[in-house]
């Protein structure tokens, strides 16, 4: 039941079916086993998900609701999305015990170090995730067209002097994207114009913008 990659059965460390590789939006095959690293990177990379809900916190839930399940004996008198979540993850499988294995491929991924992103390429949906102002910068520029310093500075004028918030957000996420990709072309595999010199662009703009307008 991973995110964007529901109906793969979980990995046979615990006497279950290995998983069936499935696609992303991108076309490229996946396993759970690697959606499920993904998901251990996005959190332990957030300290407020980390906080919130840590990876172990999170294979505990499956656990319990493995637990909820089982005791139950069906899925019958869930809440509607998590009956459809749960059959559709397990497949053939009996629900309660893909949860508890899934639960259990959580706490042993969780053990491994992180993979970098040479190993293990960001998928669409941890994208969505890690860079949310950007991507929503990026629908703004394909809509109104324009140099990228003019898109950002538009967008903050125009939420100005409410634009805290959104220039934090183009700023450290384009921060972020120079550490997490420090190559010349940056985000461009996800964005065209997020490169090194585009990504130093949004933040030299936003450091301009708080100059002018907020010092």
């Amino acid at each position: 039941m991973t995110a964007g990659n529901p109906g793969v059965a979980v990995l046979g460390r615990s006497g279950a079916p290995a998983p069936r590789p499935r696609r992303h939006g991108t076309g490229d095959w996946t396993s759970l086993d690697d959606e499920i690293r993904r998901y251990v990177r996005l959190v332990r990379g957030n300290w407020v998900a980390g906080w919130n809900r840590s990876v172990h916190a999170a294979s505990g839930a499956l656990e319990f609701a493995a637990d909820s399940v089982e005791r139950l004996g069906s899925l019958d008198g869930f809440p509607p999305e998590f009956r459809e979540k749960a059959a559709r993850a397990a497949g053939g499988m009996d629900p309660a015990a893909y949860l508890r294995t899934l639960a259990g491929l959580v706490r042993v991924l969780d053990r491994e170090s992180v993979r970098e992103y040479t190993e293990l390429p960001m998928a669409g949906w941890e994208f969505l995730r890690v860079f949310p102002h950007l991507f929503g910068l990026d629908a703004v520029l394909m809509d109104e067209g324009g140099p990228l310093a003019d898109g950002v500075r538009e967008r903050l004028e125009n939420e100005h002097p409410y634009c805290r918030e959104l220039a934090a957000g183009y700023a450290t996420e384009a921060q972020r994207a120079l550490v997490l990709f420090p190559g010349v072309d940056g985000l461009r595999a996800r964005l065209s114009w997020a490169t090194r010199d585009g990504l130093h662009v949004v933040i030299d703009t936003v450091n301009d913008h708080m100059r002018r307008g907020h010092s």
